[in-house]
Order: structure tokens, then C-alpha cells, then sequence
């Protein structure tokens, strides 16, 4: 029997969930994120999906936002009962369940589940998000009283099949623009194609950009995503930004900044850039050399600014997601690097201790032509230059022209 669908909704009263929102929505495909919520908060057909969940399953999830029509952005909210029409309401992004944990706070139950983004789905007119709020309010399972739900439609595999994340969110973005939508002012964007260069074992050569997917690690018993690069490599992140109502001249342009930490370890280039009605930014990340042969993990930052017209300074009216990667030294260029060391060596020595020409018979005294010992040095000097470039990164030249 195939496992049931849920439905996981927002209604982001607070600006953490809030940011949620923008989170799912900024992250690309393949990132793990992680929501809670109490057991009084689940329905209780849920509730026995989310218990009975094994290690194996991956439970299909749609996640939506759902608000009372003239609800204001820092209102917050007291009500515990399902929300009334009008309503505004959109499904917001696809999503697999791939670990559920659960605890005991006080004398409630909260339960922790790791979703896995997939697309965005495709609702046209938010005709689908509708009729799930329609039946789901029938039953008196959504908000403010129940935030998770079993969903029993055929749509959605319908949108899980679908392949049209260009179209799902631009729709998505219209339905959180439209007017009485607190969202409706705020800045979209989302990660589209993050791609991965290698530094070239020849200097000056540049590799082909490969695309790079995350890759999941349980920390404790949560899930976490992170990318998995080698040293010296430079990230390219793809960047759309999607308005969906048009505001003339009122539309707020907000910057939108780029930073790694910790900086001690990192050599992240610091970005900034405005945000654009529809327009892509292409943003370049360079991963720093380390000498360690552990693994090293330094966390990307992007972050979009608040506007001056903003009213409420503690709510993000744009992404904020943050992208872990972690990476380590390559080994073949190590090894490379640390051969050639030992040849520059090995040269400078029988450069400096030669007393004949190694093809020669050895005469007592005679030492090896000035000429040849110059070129045996000379090549040393190559070799140890070629090792300081593939062990380091301060090649400003080449780092430059990767980047």
C-alpha cells in the first residue's frame, strides 16, 4: 500500500516561520529543511503517518501557506481555530518526508521532520490550493487549529510528476503578491543551478563547470545537506529573481548580500548586488586552499536587505538561506604537489653535491659543468613553483581568471 500524502501549512505569524517561507522557496531542489510542530497542532490520521514513519519511507509532502484575508504583516496571532473565508491561501513547494523524530516538551509532543525539497507545484490560479483548503476546512483540519494534514487527492502525483519549476514559481510568487497577502511587497528569488569549477592542474587552464548537487549527513538524529567540493574550487550560483504583480514605481529594490563564515578559515568573495524585477544574478564563491587533510566546512550566507520603506524591521522581506559545504584537499593534486617537492629536492641536492656529470665516468675533483648544474637547478625552481600551485591559492592571476 503506498504511503499517504500530507499537506504542511504556514501561516507565518512570527518572523522565524516567515522566513521559512522565503526559505523553501529560495533553496534549490535536493537542500533538506526542517519543521516542527506539536502534536495539537497534527491531525490525528497524520499524526499516525508521522509515527509509524520507518527509515526507509519517503512520504510525499505539500506545503502551503494559508492567511485571513485582512491578516498584516507583526499582527501575530491568538486564534486556535480553523480559519474562516475569506482566506488566501497557495501551495508553495513539493517536498519528500525523510525522517521523523519526535519529543516531549512539558506535556505535549512535538514532532521534528526533515523534508526534502523537490519543485515547486504548478497551481494555476491557485485553483487546487482552494479546493484543499475547502475540504480541509470541512473536515476542521487547518490552521489556526491544525497545521498538518492527510491529503487524499490525485493531484497531488499530478504535480510531483510535473517538470515546470519555471512556471510553479512564478505562480507561486503571484499568489504571495497578490493584495491583502503580507507577502505581497517583499522580494522573491530563488537558486536555480549552482554549478562547481575545479582549479586545472595546468595554470591558467580553466576546467569545465560541472553542476553539483547537495548531498545529506545526519548530525545527531537530524538531517542536514550540505555541498561536497575539493579545495581551491570556485562555486557558480544562478540566481532569478521572479516579481509577480507589477508595482510600477513602487516596487522596492533591496540588496542582496553574499558572505562565508567563519571568515578566519574562508576566502569567500563578498558580494553584493540589487535585487531585480525579473532579471538573474551570477554569483562566484571561491572555496579556500587548506593545508589540512581533515575536512573543512564553511557556511555561504546570502541575505536579502532590508528596504528603507520597510515598516516592520524585524520581519525578512526576502530569502535568507544559508549553504553548507564542506571540502577538503584534493588528493591527486596533493600528491602531484608533493612529488614535484621531492624532485626539486633530489635536484637541488645533486645540484649543490655533484662532483661529475652523471653520464661520465667520475674524475676525483672534477665537478659538473656550471652550465648543467644551472639547468638542473633551474628545473628544481620550476618544479617547487608548480607545487606552490597546485598546494595554495595565491596565484592572484589564475584565481582571478577562475572567478
Amino acid at each position: 500500500m503506498p504511503n499517504p500524502d500530507l499537506i504542511v501549512f504556514d501561516t507565518s505569524t512570527l518572523p522565524e516561520y516567515y522566513d521559512d517561507v522565503h526559505r523553501i522557496l529560495a533553496l534549490p531542489a535536493g537542500h533538506v529543511v526542517t519543521y516542527d510542530y506539536s502534536a495539537d497542532h497534527i491531525s490525528s490520521p497524520a499524526e499516525a503517518v508521522l509515527r509509524d514513519f520507518e527509515p526507509s519511507d519517503r512520504i510525499r509532502a505539500v506545503l502551503a501557506y494559508v492567511q485571513p484575508k485582512a491578516y498584516q504583516k507583526g499582527d501575530g496571532a491568538a486564534a486556535k481555530d480553523v480559519l474562516s473565508d475569506p482566506t488566501i491561501q497557495t501551495l508553495t513547494r513539493l517536498a519528500h518526508i525523510v525522517a521523523v523524530r519526535s519529543s516531549e516538551v512539558g506535556e505535549r509532543t512535538r514532532y521534528y521532520f526533515d523534508l526534502e525539497l523537490a519543485g515547486y507545484p504548478n497551481d494555476k490560479k491557485t485553483t487546487i490550493a482552494n479546493d484543499f483548503v475547502d475540504t480541509l476546512r470541512k473536515l476542521g483540519e487547518m490552521p489556526m487549529k491544525t497545521y498538518v494534514a492527510l491529503l487524499n487527492s490525485t493531484d497531488v502525483g499530478a504535480m510531483f510528476a510535473q517538470n515546470a519549476d519555471d512556471q510553479g514559481f512564478s505562480k507561486v510568487v503571484t499568489a504571495m503578491t497578490q493584495d491583502g497577502n503580507q507577502f505581497s511587497r517583499d522580494t522573491f528569488w530563488r537558486i536555480t543551478l549552482i554549478e562547481c569549477r575545479t582549479k586545472s592542474l595546468i595554470p591558467l587552464w580553466l576546467t569545465k563547470p560541472t553542476t553539483i548537487m547537495p548531498k545529506t549527513a545526519i548530525e545527531g538524529e537530524k538531517r542536514v545537506s550540505y555541498l561536497e567540493v575539493v579545495d581551491q574550487s570556485t562555486l557558480y550560483f544562478t540566481i532569478q529573481f521572479q516579481r509577480g504583480d507589477e508595482h510600477g514605481r513602487d516596487y522596492r529594490m533591496r540588496k542582496v548580500t553574499v558572505e562565508g563564515s567563519p571568515k578566519a578559515a574562508s576566502d569567500l568573495i563578498r558580494s553584493s548586488f540589487a535585487s531585480r524585477s525579473f532579471g538573474q544574478e551570477f554569483v562566484a564563491v571561491t572555496i579556500p586552499a587548506t593545508s589540512s587533510l581533515a575536512t573543512q566546512e564553511v557556511r555561504i550566507q546570502f541575505a536579502t536587505q532590508l528596504h528603507d520603506d520597510d515598516e516592520v524591521k524585524d520581519y525578512p522581506y526576502g530569502p535568507q538561506p544559508a549553504i553548507r559545504v564542506r571540502y577538503r584537499k584534493d588528493f591527486a593534486r596533493s600528491a602531484i604537489a608533493v612529488v614535484n617537492i621531492l624532485l626539486a629536492s633530489m635536484l637541488f641536492a645533486w645540484s649543490a653535491l655533484a662532483t661529475s656529470f652523471a653520464t661520465a665516468v667520475p674524475i676525483a675533483g672534477k665537478i659538473v659543468a656550471l652550465e648543467y648544474r644551472a639547468l638542473f637547478i633551474g628545473i628544481g625552481v620550476l618544479c617547487s613553483m608548480y607545487a606552490y600551485y597546485l598546494w595554495s591559492d595565491d596565484v592572484a592571476l589564475d584565481k582571478v581568471r577562475r572567478t
